[in-house]
């Protein structure tokens, strides 16, 4: 393995080591015209008659939790009712599987409104569990700039099989745009509702659009900033970072339990000389001696323990039945990975610097 940074959020979430020093000449950028994802639902879950209704919904240029605001909308239901196995990018187009109790739905329920299309695929006798998606499909396309590219990501992605790559958390996980996330799920766990308040309303990043820091700066929210103006209108300001919804907590506290996996991955390959050990990892909740050097050097003192939930996670991930194809000068590279494997770390791996992660669109 290679220790190498590409990017300035490689340093910020201590997504560290390379399977190779080779990379596509291409530059590739995220869109919803570049970047596509399918779920790969494990067909035994649908049924001809069941409690649940399957949705699948096709979205485009929107986050998992707008598209299920516009669905809930239409159907007149408030928005938990609806379950999904999976967040997907609001930078994609994405096919993903929705559950919601089949007696709640208006009879004949679709939906195709405002980037997201929905409709019944079948139904399910109880509620899903997460080993319901058995991982997911991607598909990204780019102009090649140079020639060799072609055969380059053939190189690449069978090196990335054969030696596998560490199986970091991505960058969504944390936030692109404003990669403040991890911070703020420190700060639900330590009960610093001010710092949290601060973080998610004012804080600006280099990185966000010209409107988004004139909405901090003015702190004027719209619904392109809903989670600031939830935070905002609620009385006590300090205290919204623990009066948000259960579902939103979690997924900072997660964001934040996430980084520390990514650190401890780091430095277990820089303890085996480069070498990425396959293996199991357990997270903070449940080894905390594993991560006490780390916790010791984030200075977390948590008030909050109960919300750091436990689970393990795979030291190396590979993709499977990865293939790239050319039609002129655009090439697309496909590829499958199990469930909460990150696709821009095996894009980092094609395109190191010129994966343009980090530009502000």
């Amino acid at each position: 393995m290679i220790k190498r940074y590409v990017n300035v959020l490689d340093f910020v979430f201590d997504i560290a080591y390379l399977v190779t020093e080779k990379g596509l000449h291409a530059e590739y950028r995220q869109t919803p015209s570049s970047f596509h994802v399918q779920e790969v639902l494990d067909r035994g879950v649908l049924t001809e008659r069941g409690e649940y209704a399957v949705l699948e919904v096709r979205k485009r240029g929107l986050d998992t939790y707008e598209a299920l605001r516009i669905m809930s909308k239409e159907a007149g239901i408030p928005l938990q009712n609806f379950l999904v196995l999976g967040l997907k990018d609001k930078d994609s187009t994405s096919v993903q599987y929705v559950f919601v109790k089949r007696s709640l739905l208006p009879e004949n329920f679709s939906v195709e409104k405002g980037g997201v299309e929905a409709r019944v695929v079948g139904f399910s006798r109880g509620k899903p569990g997460k080993s319901a998606l058995l991982g997911n499909r991607f598909k990204i396309r780019f102009e090649a700039s140079h020639e060799s590219d072609h055969q380059l990501a053939k190189e690449i992605l069978k090196l990335v099989v054969e030696h596998g790559l560490p199986n970091y958390y991505g960058y969504q996980r944390f936030g692109v745009k404003r990669p403040v996330t991890h911070l703020l799920g420190k700060a639900v766990l330590e009960a610093d509702s001010a710092f949290f308040a601060k973080t998610l309303l004012s804080d600006t990043t280099p990185l966000e659009s010209e409107k988004s820091v004139l909405s901090r700066t003015l702190m004027k929210f719209d619904d392109a900033l809903l989670y600031e103006k939830m935070c905002y209108g609620m009385p006590p300001l300090e205290d919204c970072g623990l009066a948000l919804n259960k579902k939103l907590r979690n997924l900072y506290v997660d964001a934040y339990v996430s980084y520390l996996f990514n650190r401890l991955l780091t430095r277990l390959i820089d303890s085996n000389k480069g070498s990425l050990p396959d293996t199991k990892i357990p997270t903070l909740g449940c080894d905390r001696t594993a991560y006490q050097q780390l916790l010791s050097e984030e200075k977390l003192e948590p008030r909050n323990w109960g919300l750091v939930k436990c689970w393990y996670r795979d030291s190396v991930i590979r993709p499977a039945d990865p293939s790239v194809s050319r039609e002129g000068n655009t090439l697309e590279i496909s590829f499958t990975l199990p469930r909460a494997g990150y696709a821009t770390i095996v894009i980092r791996e094609l395109f190191k610097e010129n994966f343009l992660v980090q530009q502000n669109r």
